[in-house]
């Protein structure tokens, strides 16, 4: 039976390569960023004391890492759940050709407000009752599929 609650945000090996992802690119992003301001810095008032001049930029900074520090996190975070609007999708496509290719019956896929590849879900249920008019008995028994429109109605429901 299907929730429609999230209960789990994290629920695929691709959600951590994502975050390492964004991880390695935030880490690179960093040491550039710095490197181009200072050398910017030292471009713009001259070569004095490069040390110092190190320090008053980094203390110019301050603001910006602070910044970063709120923000970062949040979009981070933002980036996992809306990736969860694809993996789960794929995680239910998963499942139910797994299941097809042991030879157990499927329901029609049904995806949650907000999820991505609605239009494979339609294709997806559509094939399956197409393979079920051919004899292919893909479908479960308490799921009666006449058309494509109860078919799409059991997907959206």
């Amino acid at each position: 039976m299907l929730n429609d609650e999230r209960t789990k945000v994290w629920i695929d090996p691709f959600q951590t390569r994502l975050a390492w992802r964004i991880a390695l690119y935030l880490a690179l992003l960093a040491p550039v960023l710095l490197n181009l301001l200072f050398t910017w810095k030292l471009i713009s008032e001259g070569v004095r004391d490069p040390v110092a001049q190190m320090v008053d930029l980094l203390h110019e900074l301050v603001p910006v890492g602070v910044c970063l520090l709120i923000v970062v996190p949040v979009m981070a975070w933002d980036a996992i759940r809306f990736s969860h609007r694809l993996v789960g999708p794929l995680v239910r496509f998963r499942r139910a050709a797994q299941d097809i290719a042991r030879g157990e019956a499927v329901r029609p896929i049904k995806l949650r407000d907000g999820d991505l590849l609605i239009e494979f879900r339609d294709d997806f249920n559509r094939m399956l009752e197409s393979l079920q008019r051919r004899g292919v008995a893909v479908l479960r028994p308490d799921v009666p599929v006449e058309n494509e429109d109860t078919c799409q109605k059991l997907a959206q429901s």
